[in-house]
C-alpha cells in the first residue's frame, strides 16, 4: 500500500511539473531573451530586488486584496477554464486519476488546511514574477519598444494575474468546503 502511494505521489509530481515547466518555458522565454538583449544587468538585479520584497507580504494582505470573497467573478472571467491547465488543474487530475483510480487530490480536512496554505505560497510566488514582468515591461515602454512592452503585458496576464485570481478563486472553494465539513 505504501509502495503504491509513492507511486501514485510521483505520477502526480511528474505531470504538475511538466505541466509547469510548458507555462515557465513559455513565459520565461520571451522575458530572458529580452533581458539579455535589452537589459543592463545592473538594472535587472534591481528588479529582481524589488521583485523579492513580495515575499514578504503576509497573507492577511493576500487576502485583504483579493479580487473578491465571491467565486462568481473569477468564474466570468474564465478561472474554470484557466484552472483546467494548471498545476493540480483538472487535465493533471484526470490523467493521474486514469493511471491510478484510487487518487485523491483531497483525502481529509488536514490536507484542505494544506492547501490553503499552499495557495498563498503560490500567489505570493506569481506576485513575486508579476511585480518582475512589470519592471521589465515598464523598461520595454521607456526605452521605446512598445511592442515588446505590450507583448509582456499579455505573456504577464496570462503567467501571473490569472494564476494570482487562480489562487484567490480556490480558497475560497476550500473555505466552502471546510464551513461545510463543520457545520
Amino acid at each position: 500500500m505504501a509502495n503504491l502511494q509513492k507511486k501514485i505521489r510521483q505520477t502526480a509530481v511528474l505531470y504538475n511539473q511538466l505541466i509547469n515547466f510548458f507555462w515557465s518555458i513559455l513565459a520565461f522565454a520571451p522575458i530572458v531573451y529580452f533581458c539579455y538583449q535589452y537589459l543592463p544587468l545592473k538594472i535587472l538585479y534591481i528588479f529582481i530586488g524589488i521583485s523579492c520584497l513580495v515575499i514578504f507580504l503576509p497573507a492577511s494582505l493576500l487576502s485583504e486584496i483579493q479580487l473578491s470573497q465571491s467565486s462568481k467573478p473569477y468564474t466570468r472571467i474564465g478561472i474554470r477554464f484557466i484552472k483546467k491547465y494548471t498545476q493540480d488543474g483538472d487535465l493533471v487530475n484526470r490523467f493521474i486519476k486514469s493511471q491510478h483510480p484510487q487518487y485523491k487530490y483531497v483525502e481529509n480536512k488536514q490536507s484542505l488546511k494544506k492547501l490553503i496554505g499552499k495557495s498563498y505560497m503560490q500567489e505570493k510566488f506569481h506576485y513575486l514574477v508579476f511585480v518582475f514582468f512589470v519592471c521589465i515591461t515598464v523598461y520595454a515602454f521607456v526605452i521605446g519598444m512598445i511592442d515588446w512592452g505590450v507583448f509582456l503585458t499579455f505573456a504577464n496576464i496570462i503567467y501571473n494575474v490569472y494564476p494570482i485570481f487562480l489562487q484567490q478563486y480556490n480558497r475560497i472553494r476550500i473555505n466552502h468546503l471546510l464551513k461545510r465539513q463543520t457545520s
